[in-house]
């Protein structure tokens, strides 16, 4: 099984400008899924997908040295990462150097993961011939707690079938997609269109406590106290 560790990183952000290059930690945000998609295994291959020159030439510095430039239609605030990863395996047939079937989307504004975690869920993937796996963590928020706001009148999102006095009664397991990792084969991703499916995607479920998605400059802040303390350890 060939993997395509793909690596979508824009040059344009509105949020924060110059993202996937903003030092944290002492490192460029996207030093850390670079890293980390070169530990995996020897048959997944980083590939870094971006429309941008700077972030191209710290690819480059990183070892990651193929030509390939998204195109610019490719890389909008609206654009699809599916309809970038579709352009990608053109691409790769086209030069015909290597073939995949499966494709592993790491994004780079989810720059904390454990090596073992994802080089577990390939294992899982790859014995029970799944199609698709998607990394989830366990809700901070419980349903129980969670409310659902419809102009003038409100209800939690879920019930308890009794009474319960405190979270040891919360039951059920709520999980939120957390980004740090998307696995699909190839044949999958042309079938739907998408990384996730409801009824076909199945689960692994991380252990990390704080998974982090940066969207803004605070989820950067935090990023970087959760990385420094790791590097300590």
């Amino acid at each position: 099984m060939n993997i395509l560790a793909f690596i979508p990183a824009r040059g344009g952000s509105k949020g924060i400008p110059g993202k996937n290059l903003y030092q944290v930690a002492g490192n460029p945000l996207l030093f850390y899924t670079i890293d980390l998609a070169k530990k995996i295994d020897k048959n997944v291959i980083p590939f870094l997908s971006t429309d941008d020159n700077e972030i191209k030439a710290y690819g480059r510095s990183l070892g990651l040295i193929d030509d390939y430039l998204r195109p610019k239609e490719l890389a909008s605030d609206s654009s699809a990462t599916i309809d970038a990863v579709m352009h990608a395996l053109e691409w790769f047939q086209k030069s015909g150097e290597v073939e995949f079937d499966t494709i592993l989307l790491l994004q780079p504004t989810s720059p904390i993961r454990i090596l073992t975690e994802v080089q577990s869920a390939i294992h899982r993937f790859k014995e029970s011939k799944m199609e698709s796996l998607v990394s989830v963590t366990l809700m901070r928020e419980h349903p129980f707690e969670c409310i659902k706001s419809v102009e003038d009148s409100w209800s939690f999102l879920e019930k308890p079938n009794k009474k319960v006095t405190g979270r040891q009664g919360y039951t059920g397991n709520y999980y939120f997609l957390d980004g740090s990792f998307y696995l699909a084969t190839v044949e999958f991703l042309k079938n739907n269109k998408a990384f996730v499916v409801e009824g076909k995607t199945h689960l692994f479920e991380s252990k990390l406590r704080y998974s982090i998605d940066i969207d803004e400059l605070e989820d950067m802040e935090i990023a970087e106290c959760i990385l420094e303390r790791k590097l300590k350890i």
